[in-house]
């Protein structure tokens, strides 16, 4: 097995369709999709833990205020997940995040603003999770030219998340490097270099209310195939979108 995806799930090539091209671009999600298990599974899960392992304070923060969320979400992890709850005794995000590919963040309503108060975030693209961490959702996003434009929006649709219908959307980013940790902070910018051979990064993303705490959980489950196995079609749309898939 490989880290590299050989194909990307048609339901997540979001350049297909224009209403999931535009920001935010969510869409429904039922709620026994809300974990998805790629063909990268068991190198992904033991990269994952690898992470865990040597660079735990880079993937891994929480807020004391997380804790019941954390746990909340392990409970969920726990019977919904196929293969139940990895990770024994350590804390119940890291569990999560040792038994499915999602990497998640827990988003808590601190007056009118979202904030990210825990994460375990193994494949973060091109951003820091320790530098992000403890920020509402408008100062996240404030770095990113394609998303600070629609913050507001982005934080009036996680606080109208309900419990039973979490919501969903799929990014695509160009790489010249398929490695996944990529913990890029604010100022740093990936490299592009001409001629070097392109990746597709998608990320599955998920929002999802907590029945109990009623925090919001962000997942996301990331993909990275090379641009070579695109379609003429898939490679033609792409580069419409992302003209760095060509340069």
């Amino acid at each position: 097995m490989t880290l590299l995806n050989t194909h990307i799930p048609t339901t997540f090539r979001a350049w297909r369709e224009p209403q999931t091209t535009r920001l935010p671009g969510v869409q429904r999600v039922g709620i026994a999709d809300w974990l998805y298990r790629s063909e990268t599974y068991g190198t992904q899960m033991a990269y994952r833990r690898e992470l865990i392992r040597e660079h735990r304070a880079q993937v891994f923060q929480a807020r004391d205020e997380a804790e019941a969320a954390c746990a909340e979400l392990a409970e969920i992890i726990a019977t919904e997940n196929a293969d139940g709850l990895d990770g024994q005794e350590d804390h119940p995000l890291v569990r999560a995040g040792l038994s499915v590919q999602e990497d998640f963040c827990i988003l808590q309503k601190q007056e009118d603003q979202h904030v990210l108060t825990a994460g375990l975030v193994c494949f973060p693209a091109s951003w820091n999770l320790v530098q992000k961490f403890g920020r509402p959702i408008a100062d996240i996003h404030a770095p990113v030219p394609e998303f600070s434009p629609v913050s507001a929006i982005v934080e009036r649709m996680l606080s109208a998340v309900r419990v039973e219908q979490p919501l969903g959307r799929a990014n695509f980013l160009i790489y010249t490097n398929p490695e996944l940790f990529q913990p890029l902070r604010e100022g740093e910018e990936k490299p592009l270099p001409p001629g070097a051979p392109r990746y597709l990064r998608v990320e599955r993303q998920t929002f999802r209310r907590l029945p109990k705490t009623l925090a919001v959980v962000f997942t996301i489950h990331t993909f990275v195939m090379s641009a070579s196995r695109l379609s003429s079609v898939d490679f033609d749309d792409l580069a419409q979108l992302r003209p760095e898939l060509v340069s």
